[in-house]
Parts: C-alpha cells; structure tokens; sequence
C-alpha cells in the first residue's frame, strides 16, 4: 500500500533520517507509542521499532527502509527472521525518494509471487514496479 506523503521526506538523505521524521510524525498524531529497539545486541534480522497503538494496546514492528533508486535491499538475516517468526506482525515502511512516495507492507507480501512487494533472489523490492 501505497501512504498518503504527509510528512515532506524528500529532505531526508537516509534511512536514519527518514525512520525518524517517520516516528516523530507518528508521535505528533498521538495514536501511538514507538520505541526504537533494534541495537548491536538484539537478534539479527530484528526490526527496528515497536509500536502501541494507544487506543488498543496492539502493538507491531517497523522495519524501515530508504532508497533513491526505487529498489529497496534487505541484510541476508531479515528475510531469514521473517520467516522464522511469520506470526509477527512486522510492517515495512519504505521510501523511495525516486518518487517521493511512502510504502507500506506486511513481511508475508515479500515471499508472496503475487505481490507487488516480491522479493526477488538479491533479497531486492523494486517499490517503482508496486506504483
């Protein structure tokens, strides 16, 4: 799925910065709690934020991604942890500076042929083919 661009990326140069304008918008909306919590320490493959929604308390993980090709690459140890823990709830939210636009998917979608978000076999989504 394709995000409504509400909170002007383009000025971010990398995935750090994107995954935090990301979250300091999603803090100012005030429907969730998200906390930073992939480090050195953590499994390999682990996303990078948690998030609550407040209303519910269901929480989920964040894996973000940035690119300026419209190709987004994934280490070897994410499409491994994603399949080890496939009931995770563990959204990916992507921007492709290319086209300025926000993605946002479920790790299901990567192993799915159908998917626009298919990965292929250099563990690369081409997020320009999904637009």
């Amino acid at each position: 799925m394709i995000l409504k661009n509400e909170g002007n990326y383009s000025k971010c140069k990398s995935e750090q910065e994107f995954k935090m304008k990301f979250l300091k918008n999603a803090k100012n909306k005030q429907d969730f709690y998200c906390f930073c919590i992939e480090t050195e320490e953590t499994v390999k493959g682990f996303p990078d934020v948690l998030c609550v929604e407040k209303n519910t308390d269901k929480a989920s993980f964040e894996e973000f991604k940035y690119t300026k090709t419209g190709k987004i690459k994934f280490q070897p140890t994410q499409p491994s942890f994603y399949k080890r823990y496939s009931t995770l709830p563990i959204c990916i939210i992507a921007y492709n500076a290319k086209s300025d636009k926000v993605h946002c998917f479920m790790t299901h979608e990567l192993f799915n042929k159908e998917s626009p978000y298919y990965m292929n076999e250099k563990s690369e989504v081409d997020l320009c083919k999904a637009e």
